[in-house]
């Protein structure tokens, strides 16, 4: 008897990019294993097959519970079809789902086919509902965070834990992930490294109105951010070196850098003990890389800091200031020229597009100070810019509502058209014009050429795809610069060639993992 199957679901048309390790259901099962209980791990995404093969012969041998990972958007749609399966062919399987999702939309345990949610941090009461479906104790009642429904069908939803959750490294069963398979590796410069992506802080100080994580944090008691220890973090990344040979580590913290002095320290220690590792950090603002001196800089780039992801948004200052983060125009460009001074560290600033009340001027402010940051530093990339969606929980989608009469997302279905690459129709929003769709649609488009990424990082990759994908590169920059001088955006033919091309390689992708 299996006591815990836990499942992390194929995403959609985001499987094609990197696939990093499923840490969501790594970390939720740490301290079931650590209690004794049998659980099995399956990413549907590096898997061969049909989710129903591949999960079948674990349900057949008696399972107590399930348990699914969920984010807002397609990979609802997913996990639906997987929690059907099992309701129709082992209907006495209790399913749980779990993730950001359901801790901001509770009302997600309306779905029939579900027994439980955890909301928030879910290590504990997962393993604590596990004891529950085996002993009967601990009580439903006493699980912090846990949706249920009582003998007379009425649902409960139990405070969440007002404290973070903790997960000592040696704790992360990382061995229940096939970390060998090939779809965690990454392509750098030709050669194929074994990705892993860790968390050295937990939780978020900031406000951003856009953002999921106010909401996520508003119930902790305290400070909103807290980072490992230090000889923590050092002695984890040194133990996936030695047992993993661990050779890329992103870091996907929230933020990484509310104190430089800490990661100052720790990148200190990184040079004192030798080790050699290759990292990204994903969570980086404005305001902490601007508090980064000459000395810091240069230590990052000596640790083998390769890239640094940067939440700009937009390049308007209204805008910016909607978003309330507190940073201003000139602040960007200041912290893009110094990196510019220290060019082993390559900032990737990502942007997010058709919030509610931005404007087509705002737009074209954007689109300006995309090419002065190129400009001023050739070593930049720009992120793929994200189209705005209704986040549940965030502020931004309250002023949608009440400032321009959105109709906000109820139902599932509702939840899973938000994805724009995976949605069945385009996404427009009340506050769109044509124009500034267009332009949406340019920004996205020429991100992935205008500063030649997809030239240099993929240039000794040989594969017919990857020749075709720089050839495209190459002849569509040219056009992308063209509209960019006469701000040209009408007849965008090369949306819908995006488009084709990003279902393509999901295709690609799905059928590599059947």
């Amino acid at each position: 008897m299996i006591d815990a199957l836990l499942i992390y679901p194929r995403l959609g048309s985001m499987d094609s990019m990197v696939v990093e390790l499923p840490l969501s259901i790594i970390y939720a099962a740490s301290e079931a294993v650590q209690k004794g209980h049998r659980l099995k791990l399956v990413d549907l995404r590096v898997e061969n097959g049909s989710f129903e093969d591949i999960l079948g012969p674990y349900l057949d041998q008696g399972v107590r519970l399930v348990g699914i990972s969920v984010m807002t958007g397609n990979p609802l749609k997913n996990a639906r079809e997987i929690s059907l399966f099992i309701r129709k062919h082992y209907p006495h399987v209790p399913i749980v789902w779990g993730g950001p999702h359901v801790t901001v939309i509770p009302e997600t345990m309306n779905e029939p086919f579900l027994d439980y949610l955890v909301r928030g941090f879910g290590a504990r009461p997962l393993e604590q509902l596990i004891a529950h479906l085996k002993t009967g104790s601990p009580t439903l009642e006493s699980i912090s965070g846990l949706s249920y429904r009582t003998q007379r069908d009425l649902i409960v939803h139990n405070p969440r834990s007002v404290e973070f959750e903790r997960i000592h490294y040696s704790h992360i069963p990382y061995d229940m992930i096939n970390v060998d398979s090939p779809h965690y590796r990454r392509l750098y410069k030709g050669d194929a490294q074994r990705l892993f992506s860790i968390f050295t802080t937990v939780g978020c100080p900031y406000k951003c109105t856009f953002c999921i994580s106010p909401t996520l944090y508003e119930v902790i008691k305290g400070k909103k951010w807290l980072g490992d220890p230090e000889e923590e973090v050092i002695e984890h990344i040194e133990m996936l070196i030695a047992r993993y040979q661990a050779s890329h580590i992103t870091v996907i913290d929230d933020t990484s850098f509310v104190s430089i002095k800490r990661m100052q320290r720790i990148f200190e220690r990184i040079l004192e003990r030798n080790i050699i590792i290759h990292l990204e950090f994903r969570g980086a603002r404005i305001n902490e890389v601007d508090k980064m001196d000459d000395y810091f800089l240069d230590l990052m780039a000596r640790v083998g800091v390769r890239v640094l992801q940067i939440g700009v948004e937009t390049m308007s200052q209204r805008m910016l200031d909607l978003f309330e983060k507190n940073i201003t125009k000139e602040q960007i460009f200041r912290v893009n020229r110094n990196l510019a001074r220290h060019p082993n560290v390559k900032p990737v600033y990502n942007f997010l597009f058709g919030a509610p009340g931005e404007t087509y001027a705002d737009l074209l402010e954007t689109k300006e100070g995309i090419l002065q940051l190129l400009r001023e530093n050739p070593q930049a990339y720009v992120g793929f810019g994200g189209d705005w969606k209704p986040v549940p929980g965030s502020k931004l989608l309250d002023v949608a509502i009440t400032d321009y009469h959105y109709c906000a997302p109820v139902s599932l279905d509702d939840w899973i058209q938000v994805d724009t690459s995976d949605a069945t129709k385009k996404l427009y929003y009340p506050w769109y014009t044509p124009r500034q769709n267009n332009l949406i649609k340019f920004l996205q488009v020429s991100s992935f050429v205008i500063d030649d990424k997809m030239v240099r990082e993929s240039h000794n990759n040989h594969s017919p795809l990857f020749i075709i994908l720089r050839l495209m590169a190459r002849t569509y920059k040219p056009i992308a610069l063209l509209r960019m001088k006469f701000d040209f955006y009408d007849w965008m033919f090369e949306y819908a060639l995006w488009q084709i091309t990003v279902r393509f390689l999901a295709a690609q992708t799905s059928r590599g993992s059947r």
